[in-house]
């Protein structure tokens, strides 16, 4: 079966033409923030491939066999909004069910039903990762993704209670917890209940360090669509990558809807002997452009941002 430009949800390397996701950050670095125990942040953009990452990290990490990692995605939460104990009862609920599919200790579902009710969930969430770092045979690299999507007094007590554990790593608490979302914690801006205002950075001031997802580089874009080429001997004009570039800057949902555009939507090219022309591109383009797509939304929405558009005003002086 051949393999097609991904446009929604993570990567499946079977399905999907892509970038060695280990890649789109610096491996090296992680690893070594993680050997040294360190608790940190990554962030980037949405659609930019930071699920797909993350859930590569924790295949690498655990085939590797020195860490149990886990990838757990917390944005649920968010539905509690200032409800502190509905918010943080859904994250430790999820993190346990979440060990359970993937096959990491299979008590968590068990130890977090107890807590919950043996005690209020403004403490459990360390109790919780406590517990699993003593059961743990291996020291424990814990990816929480969607972090800033939380708000308020929850997004408080989350950030409090993994630093309350923190010196009892790496035998009693997580060996290195990445903590993941659009935002740097630092950027955080979090309203309690009781009105006051407090970053991020303060109430997690044990963070190591922040590590930046990017876009695609020209030559990864290129070799992005290269895949295309070499499964299904389909060509593209060479004329049509600068424009590509200059379109898109590498943006990753924007460089795969292109290019499912080219190759699909356009229902002619899905004959794979005729070579797709800078004309075809163009007028991919403008179909995606009219399509008024969710994610173009988004991207428009990111731009209106304040430190967003300034950057951007920046670049163009």
């Amino acid at each position: 079966m051949e393999k097609f430009f991904n446009t929604a949800g993570p990567i499946i390397p079977e399905d999907h033409y892509h970038i060695d996701r280990l890649h789109r950050l610096d491996w090296e670095e992680v690893q070594h923030l993680i050997a040294s125990k360190k608790y940190f942040v990554l962030h980037a953009p949405r659609q930019t491939g930071k699920t797909s990452t993350l859930l590569a990290m924790m295949d690498a990490l655990n085939e590797a066999g020195e860490y149990q990692a886990l990838y757990v995605n917390i944005e649920a939460a968010q539905a509690a909004r200032q409800d502190v104990e509905a918010g943080l009862s859904i994250i430790c609920e999820t993190i346990a069910s979440t060990a359970a599919i993937y096959g990491i200790q299979p008590e968590l579902e068990e130890i977090a039903a107890r807590l919950l009710r043996e005690r209020q969930a403004r403490g459990a969430l360390t109790d919780l990762l406590s517990r699993w770092a003593q059961l743990s045979d291996k020291p424990i690299v814990l990816m929480l993704d969607e972090v800033d999507a939380l708000v308020g007094d929850t997004l408080i007590s989350l950030l409090r209670q993994i630093r309350a554990g923190y010196a009892q790593r790496p035998h009693a608490f997580p060996h290195s917890i990445i903590l993941c979302g659009v935002r740097d914690v630092r950027d955080y801006r979090i309203h309690t209940s009781d009105k006051e205002i407090i970053t991020g950075g303060s109430a997690f001031n044990i963070k190591a360090t922040s590590l930046v997802m990017g876009n695609f580089t020209p030559e990864e874009i290129r070799a992005l669509y290269q895949q295309h080429t070499d499964a299904s001997g389909q060509t593209f004009a060479e004329s049509l990558f600068p424009l590509l570039w200059e379109d898109t800057r590498g943006q990753p949902w924007l460089v795969n809807a292109l290019g499912y555009e080219m190759t699909w939507e356009d229902r002619e090219m899905r004959d794979r002997s005729l070579p797709i022309t800078q004309e075809r591109y163009q007028a991919a383009r403008e179909r995606l452009i009219r399509s008024r797509q969710t994610h173009l939304d988004q991207l428009t929405d990111k731009l209106r941002e304040p430190r967003v558009a300034h950057q951007c005003m920046g670049e163009l002086v």
